[in-house]
């Protein structure tokens, strides 16, 4: 197991429109990296740098608010170590949001995020960050 300090940096890439709350990442720096135009409920793609920490914050505010049963989900890496991956669903996950932190090269632990993410209701195909 990885263990992460809470005031180490990690970058996460969050759909803005999964945020039932936007102020939970205001305060940190944003770079947006796709605008998604075919579906305006999305917005934006944004990649964040925040605490650890703040990731638990950001997962409150990734609640189901559309027409869909399946959680959201953020991920990102160290920001001093891009081989260590993140991976945190949204709050409403069913075991009040799961994070998965594992290595890059890891892919036994990427299929079990894969697995547990479908068996949320999220398509396999939205299913990846790596």
């Amino acid at each position: 197991m990885i263990e992460i300090k809470p005031d180490h940096q990690c970058v996460m890439r969050v759909v803005e429109g999964s945020l039932t709350d936007k102020s939970c990442i205001a305060g940190f720096p944003q770079k947006v990296l796709q605008i998604f135009a075919d579906d305006a409920n999305w917005n934006q793609l944004l990649e964040i740098s925040v605490p650890f920490s703040q990731i638990k914050e950001i997962q409150k505010a990734m609640i189901k608010h559309y027409d869909t049963s399946a959680p959201w989900y953020t991920d990102g890496w160290l920001a001093n170590d891009k081989n260590t991956i993140i991976c945190a669903f949204g709050a409403d996950d069913g075991e009040n949001g799961k994070i998965f932190v594992f290595k890059r090269d890891d892919k036994q632990t990427y299929q079990e995020i894969t697995d547990y993410a479908v068996s949320k209701g999220i398509p396999k195909e939205q299913v990846d960050f790596l």
